[in-house]
C-alpha cells in the first residue's frame, strides 16, 4: 500500500516539474524504480495522475506523468475564498442584478449539458445487465456528471413508483452560499428543468443535514430535452 508520505512527495515532484520522467522522479525521490511504478500505478488508480508517452528521437518514447484534475485540486488554492470576495463585492456595489444573471446563466448552462448527456446515454441504451441495482443510463450519467463536480451523489430510483431520491454529500459551492443563497435556489431549479416539473427538497445542509436531498415523483430516467 502507498505511503501518503511517499504519494505527497511524487505528487509535489510532478506539481513542480510541471510533468515527470521516471528518470526525474528516482533521481527526486531516491526510490526504486519498481517501487515508483508501483505507486504511480496507484496514482493513476485513484485519479491523481496521469500518462503519456514523450518521444525524444529514436528509441521507445519516454513516459511522462501529470496531475490530473483531482490530483491539481490536492494544493491550497484561494479561488473559493476569492469567489465568496467577488460576491460579497458586487452586493456591497449594488450589482445584485449582475449577480443573478451570472448564476443564472451558469445553472442553464449545467442544465442544458445534463439534459444533453442524459438523453445520449438513454439513447445509446449504456447499461450493464451483469450489476445489480445499476441505475437507468440517463441518471447514471447525471450521477457521473455530479460526481465530477464535486456533489459527491448518492441515487436512488424506484422502478415500481417512478420515484427518484437525489442526495448530494457535498457543497462545492460553499464559500458561495456564505456569501448568497442564489446558487440553493437555483439548485432546485436544476433539477425542476432537467425532469420537467416541481420537486421537493427533502434535506438542506444550510440547515444543519448531512446533505442535500430531492425527491422527484414520477421521473423520467431519461430527464427531459434542454429548452433553456
Amino acid at each position: 500500500m502507498i505511503s501518503s508520505d511517499s504519494k505527497s512527495l511524487i505528487l509535489d515532484i510532478i506539481k513542480r516539474l510541471g510533468t515527470a520522467d521516471m528518470e526525474q522522479l528516482v533521481e527526486r525521490t531516491g526510490l526504486a524504480r519498481t517501487t515508483l511504478r508501483e505507486h504511480l500505478a496507484l496514482l493513476e488508480r485513484d485519479g491523481l495522475v496521469h500518462r503519456s508517452h514523450r518521444r525524444n528521437g529514436p528509441g521507445r518514447p519516454a513516459l511522462q506523468y501529470r496531475l490530473t484534475r483531482e490530483g491539481e485540486d490536492r494544493f491550497p488554492s484561494e479561488e473559493r475564498e476569492l469567489l465568496g470576495d467577488l460576491i460579497r463585492y458586487l452586493q456591497e456595489e449594488g450589482k445584485q442584478h449582475l449577480l443573478q444573471a451570472f448564476f443564472e446563466t451558469f445553472w442553464n448552462k449545467r442544465a442544458a449539458r445534463a439534459c444533453e448527456l442524459m438523453q445520449a446515454a438513454a439513447d445509446n441504451n449504456e447499461t450493464d445487465p451483469e450489476q445489480t441495482g445499476s441505475l437507468p443510463p440517463g441518471l447514471k450519467a447525471l450521477s457521473d456528471l455530479l460526481e465530477s463536480e464535486g456533489f459527491m451523489p448518492e441515487i436512488h430510483y424506484d422502478e415500481s413508483d417512478k420515484t427518484l431520491t437525489i442526495r448530494e454529500c457535498n457543497c462545492p459551492f460553499k464559500s458561495a452560499i456564505r456569501e448568497t443563497s442564489l446558487p440553493c435556489r437555483l439548485e432546485a431549479r436544476f433539477y425542476e428543468k432537467i425532469f420537467g416539473q416541481k420537486i421537493s427538497r427533502t434535506a438542506f445542509i444550510p440547515d444543519g443535514d448531512d446533505a442535500c436531498s430531492y425527491r422527484i415523483e414520477q421521473a423520467n430516467p431519461a430527464g427531459q430535452p434542454a429548452d433553456i
